[in-house]
């Protein structure tokens, strides 16, 4: 069974055993997992992998022929397009029922730009009446009305969310539990990142040579992530290098880079399309008619990269990393250690909330006014709300902790039964 994604490999498998045809979504950011995922579903059952790459179509199509000719074990028309392999594939009879998957779709977007709509209209043509589950892979989430019609008429949209915390551990045994933290802040759960960490040396030295070498692996890899789909290059890096440091408000970015908030939303749009970063409302309130709206970034080592490195660049070109470690020491607890604690409580929450609450929510979330009151987490039921906030850094007392939190949550308006969790690095606290 493939790490952490099992109850995505069953909704697949579920899918695969009805007898009608369907065609299924995966979405995930870059380097998510999307590929390994599919090949642990697709092992040992009868399918045919297709990646799109970054290259001519005449190239491609004549790849994808070559092989599926080898495939089938016979010889069948030419195709140029992906139109016309659609047809091929259309006019076979599979009599043990075929995975089509169709990796990293959105390369194939670039040069057929209306892909998808051929793809949907050859599905209700001929493919839907063939023996066939077809499973489409893509880095970009479109936004655009056209695309997400026809994402809803699939049998199943599953989005890839990052790996679990407790997955560093399994990547790698021999961390220092002390650790686990500060990589998942600046790494995230990455396999291929978390493999280049060497738990025979200390987190910054791991940092100084993985991402603030000039050779290191990671030195470039935020700016290489955004090339692979994204044009204007410097105006995404610097949304994200505001977002990084804390301008989390549209209007806080904009005034961080003396643009106006219209110019900023096709940009932050993308970001989301993409998947680098979520736009975040208030608990209770509705994502389109907020205006609390915040903007995050997803992906810890985005954060991390942007944060440190974008800013740092010339300087450690020079080979300067001195000042750039000193800044990590000082900065980095409180900036992104803090935010991925409560990242990784939220998790656990989310995933076994009996154990937590006590109870299943209706509703699970963070909230936050205008008056910047911020409570970290808020969950409730038909009879009870639990206000909790999450410390990284023990640095007040319980006690004096629960009375601000208590404070906070009188800004939030409910007639339930409250009560009130303090979750630290030592074990959550409860108060009635």
């Amino acid at each position: 069974m493939f790490l952490h994604r099992e109850n995505e490999l069953e909704i697949l498998q579920k899918d695969f055993s009805i007898p009608n045809s369907s065609f299924n979504f995966i979405f995930g950011r870059r380097k998510i997992g999307k590929t390994s995922f599919v090949n642990s579903y697709i092992s040992g059952k009868n399918s045919f992998y297709i990646s799109f790459l970054e290259m001519m179509n005449l190239i491609t199509f004549q790849t994808i022929h070559k092989n599926i000719e080898n495939f089938l074990n016979k010889k069948v028309d030419i195709f140029d397009t992906f139109e016309s392999f659609l047809k091929v594939i259309a006019k076979e009879t599979f009599e043990e029922k075929l995975i089509l998957v169709l990796d990293d779709f959105q390369n194939l977007i670039k040069v057929e730009k209306d892909a998808l709509s051929l793809f949907y209209k050859a599905w209700n043509k001929e493919l839907s009446s063939s023996n066939i589950q077809v499973i489409i892979l893509s880095s970009i989430c479109s936004s655009n009305k056209d695309d997400e019609y026809i994402y809803k008429k699939s049998s199943n949209i599953i989005k890839l969310d990052k790996l679990p915390y407790a997955s560093i551990k399994e990547f790698i045994p021999d961390v220092q539990a002390g650790d686990i933290m500060h990589i998942f802040s600046a790494y995230g759960t990455n396999p291929d990142y978390l493999k280049l960490y060497d738990p025979k040396k200390d987190f910054l030295l791991n940092i100084k040579e993985n991402f603030l070498s000039y050779d290191g692996i990671f030195f470039n890899e935020g700016m290489d992530f955004l090339k692979k789909d994204l044009n204007e290059i410097s105006t995404y890096s610097s949304i994200l290098y505001a977002i990084a440091l804390g301008n989390s408000k549209i209007g806080a970015i904009a005034d961080f880079l003396n643009l106006k908030s219209t110019y900023l939303t096709r940009y932050l749009q993308k970001l989301i399309d993409i998947m680098i970063i979520k736009k975040y409302v208030p608990i209770n309130e509705d994502i389109k008619k907020s205006k609390f709206g915040r903007y995050e970034i997803e992906d810890n080592f985005m954060r991390f990269w942007f944060c440190y490195i974008y800013p740092n660049y010339s300087t450690l070109q020079k080979g300067d990393t001195s000042s750039v470690v000193s800044n990590i020491k000082e900065d980095f607890t409180k900036r992104l250690v803090q935010s991925s604690y409560k990242m990784h409580i939220l998790s656990l929450i989310k995933n076994d909330p009996y154990k937590y609450l006590g109870f299943i929510p209706n509703n699970l979330g963070s909230w936050w006014n205008n008056k910047d009151t911020n409570i970290d987490i808020i969950a409730y039921d038909s009879k009870n709300i639990i206000f909790i906030d999450t410390k990284w850094r023990d640095t007040q007392e319980l006690e004096e902790s629960y009375a601000i939190l208590k404070n906070k949550s009188d800004e939030f308006k409910t007639t339930l039964n409250k009560k009130y969790i303090i979750f630290s690095k030592i074990s959550p606290a409860k108060f009635s």
